[in-house]
């Protein structure tokens, strides 16, 4: 029992180590591949074998790698085309930290040919640069494509409309340029076509009968082609009734031509936004048929003729039409600025329940000012500076903003705060916190709402659109906080609180709002926390939005939240190697021990056996007799005269044993006993000595030598 022990946990030990080094190799090349081409990898990322290894961000089912999810982990380098050995991936998210510039020719995708089902993020790394490598189009499993704020640059990839069960793709925010790639139009199971903030050129591609185009993505809910190079008019035949679109974004391009009329045969719309473009007429459409609409952004156009009418859109928050070339004409409830209004003002339009801001400056508004008082209970600020009012009926005080700088009227007055230039001013909303005294906290750590200090997960959200103006007004804020922790605890993230705070709108009219996200359970997130969490806040179905804040990416402040990743991953390979050594060793040692215990107990039997295992070979002369001329033969040699002990050469069977008839190399017959395995005859006997024997031989010949009586 002592000696069997060891020898089991030696085989357990041997066991373990077999178990765990589960890896498919295919994916173990590819992903070395991958990894020998990056900066700043996990320092945990030693051995060769990711699943049974515990690798920091590589999720396995089985032997296969499913997910990698290395979200603002630093990572710089390339990604090379051996992306395109994981066949099972399903999702990709690569968002940038801080410099992603290094990813090369290849882009790691999920579902490529890795065989893992999902590789999840590798965004808010933007030391990952280079182009989107061609192999993409091998990762035919891939549902999620998310290379969201690094620097890939280079054209899309042609054939990327061969990953037809793509759901989700947003290269959002990088340096992407060259045409939008028809094929696209072939991804009939896209929901979210996200290219936003990148360089792409050309035109907008619709099908032509011999190869596809946007027109075809029929159940597609976002259509985010914002901030790009984009020209030529925008394609009638781009729009349909069959469509699901929710979101049409395609402000801040070069685009001409007229407003898409079709567009009101998407009835599922809700927010439009063709602003900061060159499209140039009248706006011919009927937006009744628009039921759904929230938000319109049609500024800084070249549209001319009558406003539209919106009257009948009871959903409509948010209007903007400013910097654009309007006749003149009765004021409708929206934004205005610099369209080259005429006329007075009528009171009614500011007893609109829905507005919250009236802005109207820098255009040629006159007469007198009447606000009256019945003016809508939301309505936050009228902006009418630089107009030509010359008279201002306050009638019941307005007590919210009210803008009235650059009107002849405040010449005349003794300057009342509404004639007074408004200074820049950010907003000063926080999420407030506990019921606590506040206290310092040591760098790079901050007060939570929760009342600790922590390192949290600090960025930006980039709302897109939005339907309020009143940026101060904590309750907009509470139902999105409220959201987020909601999703965080249901995904069992380890967030302990958030805090939103300072927000501002930005020069393309994005709503940046700063968040912060606490660690739950330690100051500070590791990295398998810190990943999830930071792709998910670039997950559109993470979390429900609350109405009043439309699609919105998020970017990340934190500079190297984990300081000092090249010296702990040296760190880290130096101890797991002299850990792995040291087992290795340790193993040997006991491999060695076993082998010696085994090789003395055999010695032992044999000893035992051996009917000569007293004789002194060496010596002439001795208790056992020298007998001359008796030749010796191994195992080999008897089985090969004996043809293998084949049947055939059986004599017959005793005792011991079955007889087989042999032939010597010269020629000589000889009978051969070959003991049974079990067998225990004669055992005792051959401890005989010789003596013995010599005696029981002598006493066996007299009795043979008597005459019979």
């Amino acid at each position: 029992m002592g000696s069997g022990l060891p020898i089991f946990l030696l085989i357990t030990c041997l066991q373990v180590l077999v178990i765990a080094a589960v890896t498919d190799s295919s994916d173990l090349s590819a992903l070395n591949a991958v990894k020998s081409n990056w900066k700043n990898s996990p320092p945990n990322w030693i051995g060769s074998d990711p699943c049974g290894g515990g690798w920091e961000g590589i999720g396995c089912t089985g032997s296969r790698i499913t997910s990698i999810i290395l979200t603002g982990m630093g990572l710089s380098g390339t990604l090379t085309g051996d992306i395109g050995g994981f066949p099972e991936l399903q999702t990709l998210w690569v968002f940038s930290m801080f410099s992603c510039p290094l990813l090369s020719s290849t882009f790691m995708l999920e579902n490529p040919v890795m065989s893992s089902s999902i590789l999840q993020d590798l965004s808010q790394n933007k030391g990952l640069t280079g182009i989107l490598p061609s192999t993409i189009v091998n990762l035919k499993k891939l549902e999620n494509l998310f290379l969201i704020d690094c620097n890939f640059n280079g054209p899309i990839p042609d054939g990327i409309g061969s990953l037809t069960q793509l759901v989700s793709l947003s290269i959002a925010s990088n340096n992407f340029n060259g045409p939008i790639p028809p094929s696209i139009g072939k991804m009939s199971n896209l929901s979210l076509l996200d290219l936003t903030d990148n360089k792409l050129s050309g035109t907008i591609p619709v099908s032509d009968g011999t190869r596809p185009g946007l027109d075809l993505l029929l159940n597609t809910r976002h259509f985010h082609l914002g901030k790009n190079q984009l020209t030529g008019g925008i394609p009638p035949n781009l729009f349909s009734s069959n469509m699901k679109l929710l979101h049409v974004l395609f402000d801040s391009n070069q685009l001409n031509g007229s407003f898409p009329s079709t567009l009101e045969l998407v009835q599922t719309l809700e927010v439009i936004r063709l602003d900061r473009n060159s499209l140039t007429g009248p706006i011919l459409f009927n937006f009744t048929n628009l039921p759904n609409l929230s938000e319109l952004y049609l500024s800084n156009n070249k549209f001319s003729g009558s406003i539209p009418d919106l009257s009948g859109e009871n959903l409509l928050t948010y209007v903007d039409m400013s910097n654009n070339s309007f006749d003149a004409s009765l004021i409708p409830p929206c934004i205005m600025e610099r369209t080259q209004l005429q006329g007075p003002i009528n009171a009614t339009l500011f007893s609109s329940a829905q507005l919250q801001s009236i802005i109207l400056s820098y255009n040629q508004l006159n007469g007198t000012l009447d606000l009256g008082t019945n003016y809508g209970s939301q309505l936050l600020l009228i902006d009418l500076q630089n107009n030509s009012i010359g008279e201002f009926a306050q009638g019941t005080r307005y007590s919210k903003e009210l803008l009235l700088h650059g009107n002849p009227f405040c010449q005349k007055t003794q300057s009342p705060d509404y004639c007074i230039a408004p200074q820049q001013k950010n907003s000063s909303y926080a999420t407030p916190t506990g019921n606590c005294v506040a206290r310092s906290c040591s760098a790079q750590q901050l007060f939570s709402p929760n009342c600790n200090c922590a390192n949290p997960i600090s960025g930006i959200m980039h709302f897109r659109s939005f339907s309020f103006s009143d940026f101060q007004n904590g309750s907009y804020y509470i139902p999105l906080q409220a959201a987020m922790m909601e999703a965080f605890k249901s995904d069992k993230l380890p967030v302990d609180s958030i805090s939103l705070s300072v927000p501002l709108k930005d020069a393309n009219d994005y709503l940046e709002v700063r968040l912060d996200v606490f660690p739950s359970g330690d100051y500070v997130f590791n990295r398998t926390g810190f990943s999830f969490i930071t792709s998910q806040l670039n997950n559109l179905t993470f979390f429900k939005l609350p109405d009043a804040f439309g699609p919105f990416f998020f970017t990340l402040n934190t500079d190297n939240y984990f300081p000092g990743s090249n010296k702990s991953s040296n760190t880290g390979i130096i101890i797991g190697a002299a850990v792995g050594g040291s087992v290795l060793m340790l193993l040997l040692i006991m491999a060695g021990v076993y082998a010696f215990h085994q090789r003395k107990m055999a010695d032992q039997a044999i000893q035992q056996m051996n009917p000569f295992a007293s004789w002194d070979q060496n010596k002439a002369n001795g208790p056992a007799p020298q007998i001359k001329g008796v030749l010796s033969f191994s195992f080999k040699e008897l089985k090969k005269c004996t043809n293998n002990f084949s049947e055939v050469n059986a004599l017959g069977s005793g005792g011991y044993g079955t007889v087989y008839k042999g032939t010597l190399p010269t020629g000589v017959l000889v009978a051969i006993k070959r003991a049974e395995q079990g067998s225990m005859q004669g055992k005792s006997g051959f401890k005989l000595s010789w003596t013995k024997r010599l005696g029981i031989a002598i006493d066996s010949a007299r009795g043979t030598s008597r005459p019979s009586l």
